[in-house]
């Protein structure tokens, strides 16, 4: 028994050498991790301070302006809604992520959008600022010229380059009535 014990010991003492002669690479994977998260990290930063920031022309104003008077506008909004109600009609359509998209071509384009006067309000009097942009950037911007044919608004514009657009409105009925709106359009 004595003989057996000794052998069991040089046995483990054989492995335990084995052991710490062996290499683990584990703490060096972890090392390796968290030095490439730091850098993606920093390159995300980098990155993101070099991409140009547009502001978003919904509200017609200032982001710093919105946010101040928001539910002022909100309230504008809702007295608009009471009185009219825009659409678009005779477009070829679909629906993207609850928008629905109205196709457009490449040039020439002329888009119709009806009013429905909910209490006969002189149409004439509204004061309406359009712009015509991409969603992405405000490089394209162009103010439109809007004319009025009897409850429709008409817009007149030429599309340069293929892709997504979008028409903004803003309806000023009175202080206390102001309507915005979006309109996607597509190139065919």
């Amino acid at each position: 028994m004595c003989c057996n014990f000794n052998a069991s010991s040089k046995k483990n003492q054989k492995e335990k050498i084995k052991m710490e002669n062996k290499k683990t690479f584990w703490p060096y994977g972890i090392l390796i991790s968290l030095g490439l998260i730091v850098i993606a990290c920093i390159v995300t930063i980098f990155i993101a301070s070099k991409a140009p920031v547009y502001e978003d022309n919904f509200y017609f104003d200032s982001y710093q302006n919105v946010e101040l008077n928001y539910n002022e506008i909100q309230n504008r909004q809702k007295t608009f809604d009471e009185n009219f109600k825009l659409s678009i009609k005779d477009k070829e359509s679909f629906m993207h992520k609850k928008n629905q998209v109205y196709y457009i071509n490449e040039g020439q384009n002329e888009l119709r959008i009806t009013i429905e006067n909910l209490k006969d309000y002189d149409l004439s009097k509204l004061q309406i600022q359009t712009l015509l942009s991409r969603p992405h950037t405000n490089v394209n911007d162009e103010n439109l010229q809007v004319r009025l044919e009897g409850s429709d608004l008409v817009f007149d514009f030429n599309i340069k380059e293929k892709g997504v657009w979008q028409i903004l409105l803003k309806i000023t009925q009175d202080e206390n009535s102001v309507g915005f709106f979006k309109f996607f359009l597509q190139t065919k």
